[in-house]
């Protein structure tokens, strides 16, 4: 039996923490053992020495993941860590890495390579999402590199209707279909509908999905 991986998650956006507890748990491997807000809070835990993989957000209310992760190290823990960030700058990722962060994937990717980045983190091996690695690979050609998921996400939101953006953003905000409907002033057959309509024209899968797509590309 392979061994369980103790993961805690730390985000100030519950609608991505959520999102990424649901896609890791259907993974028996891994066991998420906490959710966490704020960096402040997990300071405070007195089950850090449990944790064998740490997925913190860098840019976060109060003390970021960076200082974060600093103080951990200050205080002799060697928890893996991967960083899941909406910012692609080198700057950061090098300072990352230099704490002793395993692992950087952009918020874009999280879906596609973060069980990836867990493997190779519990190996002690660095792992940098594609488009992390390609900008790497890239920083002195002075070649523009365009993420083509980014792209096309942003390609979808402009196929959005104003009425199919204020309910994502409700939605992303965890509203019920019955909520939105009070505050739009509109039929809840009609939220259902544009709930379908988003879910098709974002290329995701659920209420989760359309969350994490808003979270992502700044739409709450």
């Amino acid at each position: 039996m392979s061994k369980i991986i103790n993961i805690a998650l730390v985000d100030d956006h519950t609608i991505l923490l959520d999102g990424l507890e649901a896609l890791l748990s259907i993974n028996e491997s891994y066991k998420i053992i906490a959710k966490i807000s704020c960096g402040e809070d997990l300071l405070k835990r007195e089950d850090i020495d449990d944790i064998d993989v740490l997925i913190m957000d860098i840019n976060m209310n109060g003390i970021d993941g960076i200082e974060t992760l600093k103080t951990l190290r200050n205080k002799g823990y060697d928890t893996k860590c991967i960083f899941l960030s909406s910012y692609d700058d080198l700057k950061l990722v090098n300072e990352a890495i230099n704490l002793g962060a395993l692992g950087y994937i952009t918020k874009v990717s999280a879906t596609d390579y973060l069980e990836q980045a867990i493997q190779n983190v519990m190996k002690g091996e660095l792992y940098y999402s594609p488009d992390i690695r390609d900008r790497i690979l890239m920083a002195f050609s002075g070649k523009k590199i365009t993420n083509k998921k980014e792209s096309n996400e942003l390609g979808f939101i402009r196929q959005l209707t104003d009425r199919e953006l204020d309910v994502l953003k409700l939605i992303a905000q965890q509203y019920t279909s019955d909520e939105i409907a009070k505050k739009l002033y509109i039929a809840k057959s009609t939220v259902d509908s544009h709930r379908k309509n988003l879910i098709s024209k974002l290329k995701v899968k659920n209420a989760v999905g359309l969350g994490l797509f808003a979270e992502r590309n700044n739409l709450i």
